[in-house]
């Protein structure tokens, strides 16, 4: 009996390949043959998931994203879920938690990291890819957005706060310290990303 290949894990496989070569060699490198050779399969069966190298790149792009999202999701649902703490310090460690994940704070979210800069470049003169970054821009703030709600129910943060502006000085805040960590790695370690963080969360605090 022939073997029965599940399309969706087929493409997700194709995708990783896209991942390794990009993290490896760059965006411009990511060609079907090299993505092909990369995974292990012939061309015509990369061709057979995928029409074109933008259909691929714009997959590979999403597939990025949701990875990166679904891991903060799943931490700010546990955060979601159970009582806000009083005390301040606990307070910032749980929402550090969640934001963490957003973060290059080891060699996978590293390398997502990478591929996702190089996908959000490239996005700046794609128009298929654009499309795909302004999702991802959508899929951040959602979740930034809902820490920083978190924050407000607590009681704890200072003075009057507008919502949507703290989530974007949050954002300008990961997003410096993401290019930071993965551009220069030998002068900003993941624990100063973190501690760096965790200052930001304790200043929009009182006391």
């Amino acid at each position: 009996m022939p073997k029965i290949v599940d399309a969706d894990d087929r493409r997700e496989l194709v995708a990783d390949a896209v991942f390794e070569v990009i993290a490896d060699r760059g965006l411009t490198q990511a060609s079907l043959r090299n993505v092909a050779e990369k995974a292990g399969l012939a061309l015509g069966s990369v061709r057979h998931y995928f029409d074109n190298q933008a259909e691929l790149m714009e997959f590979a792009f999403r597939v990025n994203s949701e990875r990166i999202h679904l891991r903060a999701l799943d931490k700010l649902e546990e955060l979601e879920s159970g009582s806000l703490p009083s005390d301040a310090h606990a307070l910032v460690d749980e929402c550090a938690v969640v934001l963490e994940e957003l973060l290059p704070l080891d060699a996978q979210r590293r390398a997502e990291a990478v591929v996702h800069m190089e996908f959000m470049l490239a996005a700046r003169t794609d128009g298929r890819l654009s499309d795909a970054a302004q999702d991802d821009y959508r899929a951040t703030g959602a979740v930034v957005g809902r820490v920083v709600l978190q924050l407000l129910e607590s009681g704890l943060m200072a003075g009057n706060p507008e919502p949507v502006d703290e989530a974007e000085r949050l954002i300008a805040v990961l997003d410096g310290l993401s290019l930071r960590l993965v551009l220069q790695p030998g002068w900003s370690a993941p624990e100063q990303g973190q501690a760096t963080l965790r200052r930001h969360l304790v200043s929009l605090l009182e006391g």
